[in-house]
């Protein structure tokens, strides 16, 4: 199955159940959206940019590339986090702990993702 096919089923799958715990907890619709979107397309970013530095000459490159998108990634979540905190009125607690579980989860799908690939 292409990677790509992976992401959009496994950005469905963490949707589903972030709308369903959002009738449990209060969590914005809108929010639940904003978050499936940025770390959905920054998922595809990451994998794109990875699939070519893994073909390129320098080994090192796969590395660099790598540990610079995931720097990225957790520092443009923390900004994202804060916007949040900012213009939603709802539990800050709920968001925090929303906004962070994506990021883990959405880690954990890519190194996963790549582990398997690089083993292979």
């Amino acid at each position: 199955m292409r990677d790509e096919v992976k992401l959009i089923i496994f950005s469905s799958v963490i949707f589903a159940a972030a709308y369903a715990s959002s009738f449990l907890f209060e969590l914005s619709r809108v929010l639940l959206l904003l978050l499936t979107f940025y770390f959905t397309g920054f998922s595809y970013l990451l994998n794109s940019r990875l699939q070519k530095a893994v073909s390129d000459e320098n080994k090192n490159k796969f590395t660099q590339v790598f540990l610079g998108l995931t720097g990225i990634k957790i520092l443009s979540s923390l900004i994202l986090l804060v916007c949040f905190l900012y213009m939603f009125k709802g539990n800050k607690l709920h968001i925090g702990i929303c906004t962070m579980g994506y990021y883990m989860l959405y880690t954990v799908f890519e190194v996963t993702l790549w582990r398997a690939k690089l083993k292979s």
